[in-house]
């Protein structure tokens, strides 16, 4: 995308970007110190803004001071307050709101992508489904969450980085990104949406279970009517989060680790064996038989809400 292309979406003024308008951005950052590159574009949070709209901690330093004045490595600052005293001349964008400035953008590549995004959430979970998915596609180009960052900021900052492109997207999702405050959702646009299950570990800040599983159904919000509902047919309140995925598609598949249990799909078997557990599938790509070194009963559902996506992907 060229720099211009930047400005012109988001209306803001460029600076120090003569002869450098045409250049291309192919990568965007929320955190200075990945900025390795003149094609990648410095989101720069504004201490206040980023705060008050997205939660950022209030002792997070201002986006502006972890600039390297000195660094020419950046293509683009995107940024409230102009740098001043830059020893090169990095263009700038001056916006009014960053935070609404990383909304707009994220949004617009999100609809620029054609790919399949998967969207996962649960209280439990969520980051071994995500990376066991990740795992399994790896023979792909696939975008994931760096660590576990999964608050609202980096589900925005992951949409951006679909400007690259990738095979497929693999997103997990806290309650932070889909609760009352907003649901990221329905900008993310899921074509598979995940929940791994539902219990207690929000009890601090939410009342009840109920309150829980209502928060993370809503990511079945950002499914269109051939989107996919994946859900947790052991987990509390699954009949529940099935009557709420009705609302938004009819494609609604379970999985159960009994495989005397109505679901989409169960194992063939289960083996436990010191320090690992093997599950038997129906041929998936040629798998019949998968190896998990643990011997956590979790990892076994993580492992179907896997493969049961993968099947889902052809």
């Amino acid at each position: 995308m060229y720099i211009k292309k930047i400005a012109e979406i988001l209306k803001g003024r460029l600076m120090d970007a003569v002869g450098q308008e045409n250049s291309i951005i192919n990568d965007f950052e929320t955190i200075y110190s990945f900025v390795k590159s003149k094609n990648t574009a410095y989101f720069s949070p504004n201490k206040v803004t980023w705060a008050k709209n997205l939660g950022r901690s209030k002792n997070a330093p201002e986006g502006n001071d972890l600039i390297d004045k000195s660094n020419e490595e950046i293509g683009l600052i995107i940024t409230e307050n102009y740098v001043e005293n830059m020893e090169h001349k990095i263009p700038q964008l001056i916006v009014d709101d960053s935070v609404k400035a990383l909304k707009t953008l994220a949004i617009h590549i999100r609809n620029q992508f054609h790919n399949p995004v998967i969207a996962i959430t649960g209280s439990m979970g969520k980051s071994s489904t995500r990376m066991l998915i990740s795992s399994l596609l790896q023979d792909y180009q696939v975008l994931e969450n760096r660590g576990n960052n999964n608050i609202r900021a980096s589900i925005y900052a992951n949409m951006l980085k679909l400007i690259k492109n990738p095979d497929y997207a693999v997103i997990e999702t806290s309650l932070n990104a889909i609760n009352n405050k907003e649901n990221t959702a329905v900008y993310l646009r899921p074509d598979i949406a995940i929940v791994t299950g539902i219990g207690a570990a929000h009890f601090s800040t939410f009342q009840s279970l109920e309150q829980i599983a209502e928060i993370k159904s809503r990511i079945f919000k950002g499914l269109n009517h051939n989107g996919v509902a994946i859900i947790n047919g052991e987990t509390m309140f699954a009949d529940y989060l099935k009557d709420k995925a009705l609302e938004y598609t009819q494609n609604i598949l379970t999985y159960h680790k009994d495989n005397t249990v109505d679901s989409d799909f169960s194992p063939k078997f289960i083996q436990y064996h010191k320090g690992y557990i093997e599950l038997g599938l129906d041929e998936i790509q040629g798998i019949e038989k998968y190896k998990l070194n643990t011997i956590s009963e979790g990892m076994v559902s993580n492992a179907l809400a896997a493969f049961l996506t993968l099947k889902e992907l052809h």
